[in-house]
């Protein structure tokens, strides 16, 4: 590979001072955000050949993106606070959950979830990708042309710069929209105008751990699932204790009416809304761990997910631009794959797939999407 000096098409100033750190490196691909797209492409491009130089810039403090499952030593189960089942048509013969010897677990309500939690799917592809992923790295500026890309971005503060042949940009489509790296030259009016047109879900969701002195199922239950109007409530007993978990996710008008209010309103709001199945109704305040996250404030996220709009807007927003910047995310898929696990996964597959034919690379793939193939 021709290796192409650092800042080549960085914006002046920060050539100068990448050149000057010594920061900038040549990659064959770089993907920008390391949530199931960004990962599954990065698993899917090493497949094809595990020398080709990729790197996965994300800018939170952990991978999975909207896929949260927080991993404590007093749970067995892992408490989700994003992502919180499956619904692939296949359900739990998802070939991917076999390649990657996945636990799926089916619960009360008919609903898929990955045990201890929908991380396990992050960890495998992660697993995959050993070595690639840069944390802690928010892309601020991109400047291309067909064949070349120059990223500039922020590492704990320190202004870093790396170059690359293609680049994959895995963002959710609120990022995009509301808070995207510059682009230059940008994403043209297409795709702007496919971003604005979408539609936005919200979530809010919370999760509290209480020992069992404080908190039990009616009846001694092992778990419970249920819905309250905008509300979708799960308890499991967790823990050598028995632990209660309780997880509460507000969606929809809900979630819009919590929009601002503050994260101990609604954690209590949540403990409340499982009063039917509880004993005793605990105070929040009384819980041994608690979370909130409201997925609209997520400065890496802006919204929980896309509303499914046309095939023609999807088929926009995931049109890659001069064979040199190509896209994956939930919002880039099929529209029937779009807000899920499932979607985001294929489109990261389908990217990688882009990115392959152009550098000359064959990737087996037993699950595509048919239509948008055709890109």
């Amino acid at each position: 590979m021709q290796v192409i000096a650092s800042g080549a098409l960085l914006s002046p100033a920060l050539a100068s001072r990448s050149r000057a750190q010594g920061l900038g490196t040549d990659y064959d691909v770089v993907i920008v955000g390391a949530g199931v797209a960004g990962l599954a492409a990065a698993e899917r491009l090493l497949s094809a050949d595990d020398e080709l130089k990729v790197l996965v810039l994300e800018a939170r403090d952990r991978i999975g993106g909207r896929v949260y499952s927080v991993d404590r030593e007093d749970m067995y189960r892992d408490a989700e606070l994003g992502a919180q089942h499956l619904e692939h048509p296949d359900g739990v013969a998802w070939e991917v959950l076999t390649r990657f010897n996945l636990q799926p677990e089916t619960l009360a309500d008919g609903s898929i979830t990955l045990f201890p939690g929908m991380s396990a799917l992050v960890g495998a592809l992660s697993d995959a990708t050993a070595g690639k992923v840069q944390l802690n790295s928010e892309v601020t500026e991109i400047f291309w042309r067909e064949g070349l890309v120059g990223i500039n971005y922020q590492n704990r503060g320190l202004n870093s710069a790396v170059t690359a042949r293609r680049m994959i940009m895995a963002l959710p489509a609120g990022v995009l929209r509301d808070n995207p790296p510059a682009i230059t030259p940008d994403l043209g009016p297409a795709k702007i105008n496919a971003l604005n047109s979408l539609g936005r879900k919200r979530y809010i969701t919370a999760s509290l751990l209480f020992s069992p002195d404080r908190a039990a199922l009616t009846d001694g239950a092992e778990s419970w699932i249920g819905r309250d109007g905008d509300t979708r409530l799960r308890a499991f007993r967790t823990g050598s204790q028995g632990e209660l978990l309780l997880e509460a996710q507000f969606v929809g008008a809900k979630a819009e009416l919590l929009q601002r209010e503050s994260d101990a309103l609604v954690l209590s709001l949540a403990v409340r809304a499982f009063k039917d199945v509880l004993p005793s109704t605990p105070m929040a305040a009384d819980a041994r761990w608690s979370e909130v996250v409201n997925w609209q404030r997520e400065p890496f996220s802006y919204g929980g997910g896309t509303e499914a709009a046309s095939t023609s807007t999807h088929l926009t927003l995931a049109e890659s631009m001069g064979g040199t910047i190509f896209f994956a995310g939930e919002a880039t898929a099929d529209p029937d794959m779009v807000d899920t696990i499932h979607g985001a996964y294929a489109s990261g597959a389908r990217a990688a797939r882009e990115v392959a034919v152009t550098l000359s690379l064959e990737i087996d793939e037993a699950e595509a999407e048919p239509l948008f193939e055709l890109l």
